[in-house]
């Protein structure tokens, strides 16, 4: 058991760490500024970027905060909204005031054309971002971590599908969407320039590469190259390929990683030159269900290729493993690979306790140095 007192990697002072960490996005801690400072308290010079846990505004009906739940969040602000939107089923709520699962999600009709919608919509990534950063540059400077980035994690427009009733709809409308995306995004990036990092998240994307043929992994890109197409020029982006964790369960359950390799090499391909690829995660658990210790598993990794100063970061870990497997299904990614590789969990942590949380961040420091 890793103990909890432990912090800055625990490394040696001053020696910095083998291994870089990233933290995906959520935590389920208190606030924003709670969030941010147990991450650096505990992993410290092993983040290049940091977000701002994603918790949100905390109110009766969203008790746990309102941005726990990715794009959830997104989904609930258009809910909201009677004069854009229908509600043409309610959700089923639990406790946090989310939908109970995937399938209970509410579902909506649009009052407005894909072509109006986005003079009608504001999604707030901007606002959150503008409230969490002063945070941020007070904590970093606290920490001594001058080269520190501000983390900002955002969906494609094709995530707002969920909330759809139609799925024609869906598909009509998610280029509108990612133009407020990237007006929010772009807002951003004109006030924070250099110091922000976008984190692109594509659980839909990632699903849709699974459930297609190989030989049109192409079509699961479009929504993410419109996004691309949208960011102002320069930005540092990030992307996070995920599974889906949505009250810990996984929305895709990969037998086999050649997909998500096929999918990673096909967006590196295609990635427009005006932008910065700075990492790409790749998970490796589905929510609660811990990552496989065949080390078989992870053989198609070899086959990834990277810009040189891409970050490959492996998202494996897990309270569901023991350190001793923690260690051993690094060793199978590293050997694969060929190289170290950053660490990360598989996806956020604003659907664990905070227990299990700090847990998993200590495990994760832990796993920087081994």
């Amino acid at each position: 058991m890793i103990q909890q007192q432990q912090s800055s990697t625990g490394t040696s002072a001053g020696k910095p760490p083998k291994r870089s960490a990233l933290l995906v996005g959520s935590m389920p801690f208190s606030d924003e500024k709670t969030c941010m400072s147990l991450a650096l308290d505990t992993l410290g010079p092993a983040l290049f970027s940091l977000p701002d846990g994603e918790v949100g505004d905390k109110t009766p009906a969203f008790p746990k905060g309102n941005r726990i739940a990715w794009v959830v969040y997104a989904i609930e602000k258009l809910t909201s909204d009677a004069n854009s939107w229908e509600i043409v089923k309610q959700p089923v709520r639990g406790e946090d005031g989310m939908a109970i699962n995937y399938e209970k999600f509410q579902k909506l009709k649009p009052k407005h054309s894909p072509t109006d919608m986005p003079h009608h919509v504001q999604l707030g990534y901007d606002d959150f971002a503008r409230r969490s950063y002063p945070i941020f540059q007070q904590l970093r400077s606290k920490h001594n971590l001058p080269d520190l980035k501000f983390q900002m994690g955002v969906p494609t427009g094709f995530a707002m599908g969920f909330a759809f009733a139609s799925q024609i709809q869906w598909l009509r409308y998610t280029k509108a969407f990612n133009t407020i995306i990237a007006r929010e995004v772009n807002a951003v990036v004109a006030e924070l320039g250099s110091d922000v990092l976008i984190q692109l998240e594509v659980p839909p994307e990632l699903y849709a590469a699974y459930m297609l043929p190989t030989a049109l992994t192409g079509l699961s890109l479009i929504p993410i190259k419109d996004l691309l197409a949208k960011i102002t020029p320069g930005a540092q982006i990030g992307m996070h390929l995920c599974l889906g964790d949505f009250h810990n369960e996984a929305l895709v359950h990969p037998k086999t990683l050649a997909k998500m390799v096929n999918f990673s090499n096909r967006l590196v391909d295609e990635w427009p030159a005006q932008h910065t690829l700075a990492y790409v995660h790749y998970p490796f658990a589905e929510g609660l269900t811990p990552p496989s210790t065949n080390a078989n598993y992870y053989a198609p990794l070899k086959d990834i290729h990277l810009p040189s100063a891409t970050r490959f970061i492996a998202g494996f870990v897990h309270e569901k493993r023991s350190v001793a497997e923690n260690v051993s299904i690094l060793n199978s990614i590293e050997s694969a690979r060929g190289q170290l590789v950053d660490v990360a969990c598989s996806c956020g942590l604003g659907r664990r306790s905070p227990e299990t949380a700090d847990y998993l961040l200590n495990l994760t420091a832990q796993l920087t140095d081994v």
